[in-house]
């Protein structure tokens, strides 16, 4: 008995004198700035958990923690009006940090790409917040980037949105999903983009002309979701969050894990919704439910010092309901239809079903990243992306056959890129070449023609882009691409008896850009852009040929397309004043567009034996676009902020001498927001109104009673002014911080038509929305 404990004694005594051993004189050092403005934040809260200790941060934002043991610890980070941050920190030794806190609430970051030792590139973005992307959770995709100037939605109805960058959407504006080109058939206005913005911790979107790394058809700009890193905590963490809204009784459910290691990071996030009827605020629009699952996973690994991967595979699917009343049987009806108070099929009652007409669309997106550090200047990546894009669309049909889709066609996609990049003392180099092809097959048992015919796409191109400095203090890219399509065509003829009829074409695509910019104070930073970039028509504008029943219309197009070749320049400012507390960012922006593809309404409507539909056809012209953006954002005080954007678009039609349809109307969004002084365990209480005024769409020409010299089939409709109100706070509970936030949209219930939903000729758009966002970090 004295023997065992002896041995317990000298084991306590050794573990004592290990402990008292350690040298507990670590010192962690850094500062805490700003994410937008890099401004550093005074009295900034640290917390290091397990070491139970922390400070403050001093006016220049500059903490010290001293007498810190090695070990493995979680540095909590808080400052009023800013996203808490929790980093995992593993200390062996004296170590140094920078730490960024996004400060504003509704602050749109201001995106400045750096590399490593030259400074900025002269480009012209903007970045969601992380606080947006939370807040707005659950919206799709072209919903959540209205929160920047310059950039609309065009509709088809309440389920369906694609973003509009001055004045351009569809084919001119590409989609990255995690550094891979979205590759849908995002030529309809109907198609809204396939992806879950729950995978994005950060979504970007380029408006200048300095999109060359992304392709030819990036006219209007490019929309890049990125995740972040997952880093090399061991500890399980993740969130958890719920939303409801009361307008279609819709339910989003999202759940994201995440843990890293010395082995492999890794991270999977999946997202549900589902939700009925929308209503106006006189009527339910029937069948505009919409069931919707995705799924996201990513692993990331380094296998040797010079070598890293990253795998991602994200999977999406929606079913969603087109307005019934859009789809009426003959031409009396459908002169009745446009324009009526209320769409036909209007029913009573709420519907959680989702008939025909409807959509089911699933893609399939994997990803392979593999980086190889050739020097330590010089690196060479290697990237593979495969995608499967099913789309089904289905109309209202007799004889049973309702449940036979009209429209049933499989893309497959593959992209190969291999970059080198070189980090010179005073130019960042970027040469890669890049493959895509596509391959779209129509499949049988629809029983109609398709609306576009089976194609096959092959695009090789070449890739260089430069940026650096001059002593002046200049910042400069500059960048090149060229590509060669062959696009080839197996149609099916229209006429009797069928037979298949092949067509090829070939066209060259380039583009290049100029870009400088320079800090001239504190207060004031100025950008230009200037670029040429030629597209090559897609294969709708060539050849679609019938009924595009998820907008309701017939298009038609036309195989003696060429291609576009336009010239854009923008000139963006960036001012703080008032002793930095006004912030104030412009922009002006010009573009012609030689041979420019539009679809334009015609003064027709056709009869077929699916029923009566207005006609669109694909068209050419010189057109030329310009506008402006302004973003502004006043603090009155450390707790209360105003903001306001506007954005004005013009486009006109300089061979016909006309306006261009489908250019979106000027508005003003606005909000005033206050955050109250924290209370015990809730933190950032915050209250805020937002309106949004949207001018009526005066420049086309309509005559009610000439049809034939309009340019729609129904008037513009009226200006229109929303308002809405938020409350928003956070809870810590332990580790976990749970978000909560509660909106109003539509407060007063207002009944408008928006001039850019496709469906507008049809019915009002939706009223009142109480939206409940609870969200749990852990």
């Amino acid at each position: 008995m004295l023997k065992q404990r002896s041995c317990w004694l000298s084991l306590f005594l050794l573990t004592f004198s290990y402990l008292a051993a350690q040298d507990c004189t670590i010192v962690l050092r850094g500062q805490v700035r700003d994410a937008a403005t890099a401004e550093p934040l005074e009295v900034a809260q640290l917390y290091l958990e397990e070491a139970e200790t922390g400070t403050i941060s001093a006016a220049d934002g500059s903490f010290t923690l001293s007498g810190i043991c090695p070990g493995d610890y979680h540095l909590s980070v808080h400052h009023l009006g800013c996203h808490p941050k929790r980093i995992f920190l593993r200390l062996r030794a004296d170590t140094s940090l920078q730490i960024e806190l996004a400060h504003h609430v509704e602050l749109l970051e201001r995106v400045t790409v750096r590399a490593s030792r030259s400074g900025s590139t002269g480009q012209t973005q903007a970045a969601l917040s992380r606080q947006i992307l939370e807040r707005e959770a659950g919206k799709n995709l072209a919903t959540l980037l209205t929160n920047i100037a310059g950039v609309n939605i065009i509709r088809n109805g309440s389920n369906i949105g694609k973003p509009v960058i001055h004045g351009l959407t569809g084919n001119r504006v590409a989609i990255l999903n995690n550094g891979l080109v979205q590759a849908g058939q995002q030529w309809g206005v109907d198609h809204a983009p396939e992806v879950d913005p729950f995978t994005a911790d950060r979504i970007v979107v380029i408006k200048g002309v300095d999109n060359i790394a992304y392709g030819g058809n990036t006219l209007g700009g490019a929309v890049l979701l990125e995740p972040s890193p997952i880093g090399y905590d061991p500890h399980l963490h993740g969130a958890a969050q719920y939303i409801f809204e009361t307008n279609g009784r819709r339910h989003t459910a999202s759940m994201r894990l995440e843990q890293g290691g010395s082995w492999a990071q890794w991270r999977v996030i999946g997202t549900f919704k589902y939700g009925g009827d929308q209503r106006a605020p006189n009527y339910f629009l029937r069948n505009t439910g919409l069931r919707e699952r995705s799924f996201a996973g990513l692993l990331e690994k380094e296998t040797s010092r010079d070598w890293s991967h990253r795998l991602y595979y994200s999977y999406f699917q929606t079913d969603l309901g087109i307005l019934r009343g859009a789809h009426v049987g003959n031409l009396s009806d459908l002169d009745r239809a446009i324009g009526a108070a209320e769409p036909f099929f209007t029913e009573d009652t709420y519907r959680a079903s989702v008939d025909a007409p409807r959509q089911e669309v699933s893609h399939h997106l994997v990803k392979l990243s593999s980086t190889k550090k050739l020097t330590d200047s010089r690196l060479l990546k290697l990237n593979y992306g495969g995608q499967l894009n099913h789309r089904q669309e289905y109309d209202v049909r007799r004889g049973g056959r309702t449940n036979r889709p009209t429209l049933d066609m499989v893309l497959y996609s593959h992209f190969l890129e291999g970059l080198w990049v070189n980090e010179g003392p005073r130019v960042r180099t970027r040469l890669g070449v890049q493959v895509r092809y596509h391959n779209n097959d129509n499949q049988s048992g629809t029983g109609v023609l398709p609306l576009l015919p089976d194609y096959g796409l092959l695009q090789p191109g070449l890739l260089a882009l430069f940026n650096g400095q001059w002593d002046s203090g200049w910042n400069w890219q500059f960048g090149a691409r060229y590509d060669f399509t062959q696009l080839d065509i197996k149609a099916i003829s229209r006429d009797l008896p069928r037979r298949f009829l092949f067509f090829d074409h070939q066209f060259q695509q380039f583009a290049t850009s100029l870009g400088i910019d320079r800090a001239f104070s504190s207060q004031w930073s100025s950008s230009f852009n200037i670029g040429v970039t030629r597209r090559a028509p897609e294969v709708n504008e060539l050849y679609s040929q019938g009924l595009h029943q998820g907008v309701a219309g017939i298009e038609e197009g036309d195989p003696t397309m060429q291609a576009e070749t336009s010239f854009k320049a923008i000139w963006t400012n960036n001012c703080h004043l008032v002793e930095e507390r006004l912030h104030l960012e412009y922009s002006v922006y010009f573009q012609r567009i030689d041979n420019f593809i539009f679809l334009e309404p015609q003064p027709e409507t056709r009869l077929t034996i699916r029923g009566a539909f207005p006609v669109f056809l694909y068209r050419q012209t010189l057109a030329q676009l310009w506008g402006s953006d302004l973003s502004l954002r006043y603090e009155w005080s450390e707790r209360s902020q105003i903001q306001l954007r506007h954005s004005l678009v013009r486009g006109r039609d300089m061979t016909a001498d006309r306006p261009l349809v489908y250019m979106p109307a000027d508005r003003v969004d606005g909000s005033l927001s206050y955050t109250f002084p924290d209370w015990g365990k809730i933190e950032s209480p915050t209250l805020a109104w937002t309106s949004q005024y949207v001018f009526e769409q005066t420049r086309l020409i309509f005559d009610s009673e000439n049809l034939l010299a309009s340019q729609d089939f129904l008037a513009p409709p009226e200006a229109y002014w929303l308002n809405g109100l938020r409350a928003s706070m956070e809870i810590h509970w332990g580790q976990r911080t749970i978000h909560c936030d509660l909106q109003i949209e539509n407060l007063f219930n207002t009944v408008y038509r928006d001039y850019l939903n496709r469906l507008r000729y049809y019915a009002d758009e939706p009223g009142r929305n109480i939206r409940l966002n609870v969200r749990m970090e852990f």
